[in-house]
């Protein structure tokens, strides 16, 4: 016994995890199913408490600004991959279509979208904190189209997406893509709670607007939370309306790991 304990205690290598920096700025983030990441953050660009959401944006040496919200990271100046897996840049077509956005107020998605030269893209993002912080801090990501809240091919309104989503639906208007850019499928024993209520409502409402050959398109959660994947499959076949998806995974650099993308339309 004695023996065996000095050489654990002179051991040349140790396999204990370095103790956790504090103070200045966080530097570790969960991953989807919640192991904690070291970054490379060498500096704290941005900092402001939204209405809504505590909102940050952090310099990584790898990454570059990196947005942060509520402790999560959402979204880097690395992470083109995102977006283009999101939108299944080369899969879809989107020249001439009208596009509705929930949520995204990074503004990557609609930088990306407008190169497509799409007829109309509507974005639906409550933050005016988050768009405002990205417009000035994360331009590589979306360029200069949170400058303007309206032009002629998009318009930027501010405020509930649901509120927006139901006068739609009153007035009959129909999309050819929505985009769900809002919560990731939530870590949970059963999809059930206030977050999976709010994808049932999203998902249902969302159905309302698109036309017979559109598309729904979200980003799900982590290729390591399988169960919530397959909640949140099992939540599409149980909708008001019968719908199809498929799906598409993608490695995305700030998260440091492979997530899952969803395209879903009607039956």
């Amino acid at each position: 016994m004695e023996t065996t304990l000095q050489s654990a205690t002179s051991a040349s290598r140790s396999h204990t995890i370095a103790p956790i920096k504090r103070g200045g700025f966080d530097r570790y983030f969960p991953t989807s199913d919640e192991r904690l990441l070291e970054y490379d953050i060498d500096k704290l660009v941005f900092e402001a408490r939204s209405p809504y959401q505590k909102v940050q944006i952090c310099h990584s040496k790898s990454l570059g600004n990196m947005l942060i919200l509520d402790e999560l990271q959402n979204m880097s100046e690395a992470d083109l991959i995102y977006t283009e897996t999101l939108m299944q840049r080369g899969k879809e077509n989107y020249e001439g279509k009208e596009i509705v956005i929930l949520g995204g107020g990074d503004g990557g998605l609609l930088w990306e979208l407008l190169k497509e030269n799409p007829k109309h893209v509507t974005m639906l993002e409550i933050d005016d904190v988050v768009m405002k912080a990205c417009s000035q801090y994360m331009r590589s990501v979306c360029g200069d189209c949170l400058d303007k809240r309206k032009t002629s091919n998009y318009e930027i309104i501010v405020g509930d997406c649901m509120k927006t989503l139901t006068h739609m639906i009153e007035e009959g208007r129909q999309f050819d893509y929505v985009f769900g850019d809002l919560t990731d499928i939530p870590i949970s024993t059963s999809p059930h709670g206030d977050a999976w209520d709010f994808i049932r409502l999203i998902l249902n409402a969302s159905m309302k607007v698109l036309k017979p050959t559109g598309k729904y398109m979200t980003h799900g959660n982590g290729t390591s939370c399988p169960e919530s994947l397959t909640m949140y499959e099992d939540v599409l076949q149980q909708l008001a309306v019968p719908v199809k998806f498929t799906k598409d995974v993608a490695f995305i650099p700030s998260f440091f790991e492979n997530w899952v993308f969803y395209q879903v339309s009607l039956k």
